[in-house]
């Protein structure tokens, strides 16, 4: 209620509210797909699911209709920040109910200080995808038109590989018999758990850098 308490209309809301997650930190929160709205709060930080999470349940508490479309997309746009062994990555998007249409967004994900510093890496390494984002992905959003970070249309092979659909949250979502290939066994979880302070360094180290990160930063 205190973001959006100067909002004048459900545009400005999202807006406001994006703007309040997108300044989080992007990060780990252990737990991944079983993370609170209220944790993620607590935590400061996040990732494209558990920032979904709040996004949808800041969005859902003050009337605004949200929710969580998962795809699939290539792992490359990870590279620098998370080593993964699998070529590909379920990624979570924001959608917004307004104006009569649903808005997709992701650009609350990354943080703009960690943009700002992937970007210059990316130019630097001659990369289109890493860091978090795509060099050409949206920085911003304006609460009426579709943006994302991750991939753009323009580059075919940023563009998510399948779509799996809407959900209220990513536990609900990893837990539908539906996505069973995407379900995480135990030992799944306790390694993402035990990369996430891994992630969280690397991160930060982006984050803060004042000139080129050495190669075993990246």
């Amino acid at each position: 209620m205190r973001v959006a308490q100067l909002a004048i209309s459900d545009t400005q809301k999202a807006i406001f509210i994006h703007d309040h997650i997108k300044s989080l930190p992007f990060g780990c929160v252990a737990g991944f797909d079983h993370v609170p709205a209220v944790a993620v709060l607590k935590a400061g930080r996040g990732d494209c699911h558990t920032k979904g999470t709040l996004f949808v349940a800041m969005l859902r508490s003050v009337g605004v209709p949200a929710r969580l479309r998962f795809v699939t997309l290539s792992s490359a746009f990870l590279k620098g920040i998370l080593d993964v062994t699998q070529s590909t990555v379920t990624h979570a998007i924001g959608e917004v109910y307004l104006e009569g249409c649903w808005v997709q967004t992701d650009t609350y994900v990354t943080d703009s200080l960690l943009e700002a510093h992937a970007g210059v890496l990316l130019k630097t390494q001659g990369l289109s995808l890493g860091y978090g984002i795509h060099a050409n992905g949206s920085q911003f959003w304006d609460g009426r038109h579709h943006a994302h970070a991750q991939y753009v249309q323009t580059d075919a092979d940023s563009l998510p590989l399948r779509d799996w659909g809407v959900a209220h949250d990513p536990e609900y979502f990893y837990r539908d018999d539906a996505h069973e290939e995407l379900q995480r066994g135990w030992l799944t979880r306790v390694k993402w758990m035990l990369a996430a302070a891994l992630v969280n360094r690397r991160v930060e180290q982006i984050r803060t850098q004042s000139g080129p990160l050495s190669r075993s930063a990246v």
